[in-house]
């Protein structure tokens, strides 16, 4: 089944929901630029590394991006070659985030170097990521500039989400939605479901990256429920930054089961070391889901992508006749 399985995960259109830029840079690409003498793989990608706390993982995206983005040109290299990584992998759309405030260039010019490599037969929507736990003058800035951005598809509150007050992003969002963009907010990944009820309740998301920790909350998971709101949710992020303690004991399989709208994403491929087709291999062969659970997964990632209609009903179309395939196969 294991070589039928990597066949099928691979055929799988998929949607990547939940993606930084900053930490998808494709390593050759990483090596290539540094000036360190970079060599092999790095550590962080053994399957028994954890990061001791949050900021070693800062350190590793500093390694990942810093060394080699001075220029416009070298973030639409560095989305390039993160474009060709997911078209590869059969990724029909991408939300991808960048660091809005973080550059030496206004928000609207970074989004409009991202945009203007966009492959055929992907589609991307590019999100800010409004940090909280930045300098907040400079956030601030960098969410409004954003939200006047007509090369900026939506907005996300990004960063350690221990720190800073949601209230103080709410006027951005509020904007945001007034423009008709999308908004969504990390949640429920370092924090616990208090700051779940709060992004839902101040910022009006419907969107959370992350969101896990709602399992401890069956109030927030009935609410998250009946209300529709998503989660786009990255499991292996999630165990190698200590948020679950190994893939089997993932809390997507009981947000999954208990009927809330999951994703499945990567968050930071390159910091973690694993693509999105793995991703959905181990929600069979490690979360003990089925065929059929995992295109109900992939098929919520495309009911949620900001796509014609069209498009949407025809990977839909696509997924539930390869799960009916690969099921009468087994």
């Amino acid at each position: 089944m294991s070589e039928d399985l990597g066949a099928f995960v691979q055929k799988l259109p998929k949607a990547e929901l939940h993606l930084h830029l900053e930490g998808a840079v494709p390593w050759g690409m990483v090596r290539a630029h540094s000036e360190d003498g970079l060599s092999g793989v790095p550590s962080w990608w053994d399957r028994d590394y954890r990061f001791p706390d949050f900021d070693d993982f800062r350190n590793a995206m500093g390694v990942i991006w810093h060394p080699f983005i001075n220029t416009l040109r070298d973030i639409a290299d560095a989305a390039q070659g993160v474009f060709c990584v997911l078209v590869a992998q059969n990724v029909r759309y991408v939300e991808i985030s960048f660091g809005a405030g973080a550059y030496a260039f206004p928000p609207n010019q970074v989004a409009e170097a991202i945009v203007d490599v966009v492959p055929a037969g992907l589609t991307v929507k590019v999100f800010a990521g409004i940090s909280r736990h930045r300098d907040l003058d400079n956030a601030l800035w960098a969410g409004r500039e954003a939200v006047g951005s007509n090369a900026i598809d939506g907005i996300d509150l990004h960063g350690d989400e221990r720190v800073g007050q949601v209230s103080h992003f709410a006027s951005i969002y509020a904007a945001a939605r007034e423009r008709g963009m999308m908004t969504k907010a990390h949640a429920g990944e370092l924090g616990g479901p208090e700051v779940i009820w709060e992004v839902v309740r101040l910022l009006k998301v419907k969107r959370i990256e992350h969101g896990v920790a709602a399992v401890r909350d069956p109030d927030l998971v009935t609410f998250l429920r009946d209300e529709g709101v998503v989660l786009d949710v990255c499991p292996w992020s999630n165990v190698k930054l200590n948020v679950a303690p190994s893939l089997r004991m993932h809390p997507l399989k009981a947000l999954y089961k208990a009927g809330v709208c999951v994703t499945l994403n990567t968050d930071d491929p390159t910091a973690f070391g694993h693509t999105l087709t793995d991703e959905y291999r181990w929600l069979v062969g490690e979360m003990g889901l089925s065929i059929a659970d995992v295109g109900a997964i992939a098929t919520n990632g495309f009911r949620v992508a900001n796509l014609p209609e069209d498009e949407r009903q025809a990977a839909i179309a696509e997924i539930e006749h390869l799960c009916g395939k690969v099921n009468n196969e087994i």
